[in-house]
């Protein structure tokens, strides 16, 4: 194992609320983070000339970001992030994804889904589902 590897146990995804200055609430009883999934696009320039295809890389699309998590219905944080989903105008908000070595990423996003999970002999399962709006920002 490599020394400078960072461990996932501990790492916290908050939410903004906003304010100025912002105050970001821990979302809490995730289980897992898959992403953000960026791509970035690809400009086609291969012209008459060209002996194969050529491109130069476009605008980047920081794209989705999904948490499993145990959902708790009457759990503040995670009422306003259901709030978030049935409002009509799709609040974007900021988030920051805090890792245990102290790096942080901060993003905004709308949420585009959250779909639930209630099966037997288990716990109560939501996958918030964030759109990101724009660049991750390292700090």
């Amino acid at each position: 194992m490599s020394q400078n590897a960072v461990l996932t146990q501990g790492t916290i995804l908050a939410r903004g609320d906003g304010g100025s200055p912002e105050v970001f609430a821990t979302i809490t009883d995730i289980v897992s983070i898959t992403g953000p999934d960026a791509t970035k696009a690809e400009i086609d320039v291969t012209d008459l000339g060209s002996a194969a295809k050529q491109f130069k890389g476009g605008l980047a699309d920081f794209g989705r970001m999904s948490c499993e998590m145990h959902y708790i219905p009457g759990n503040a944080i995670h009422t306003l992030i259901r709030n978030d989903f049935l409002n009509a105008a799709s609040p974007e908000r900021n988030y920051r994804l805090t890792f245990v070595n102290g790096k942080k990423w901060d993003f905004s996003a709308y949420v585009a889904g959250m779909p639930g999970n209630i099966a037997g002999d288990n716990v109560v399962r939501a996958t918030l589902n964030l759109r990101l709006t724009g660049p991750v920002v390292e700090s």
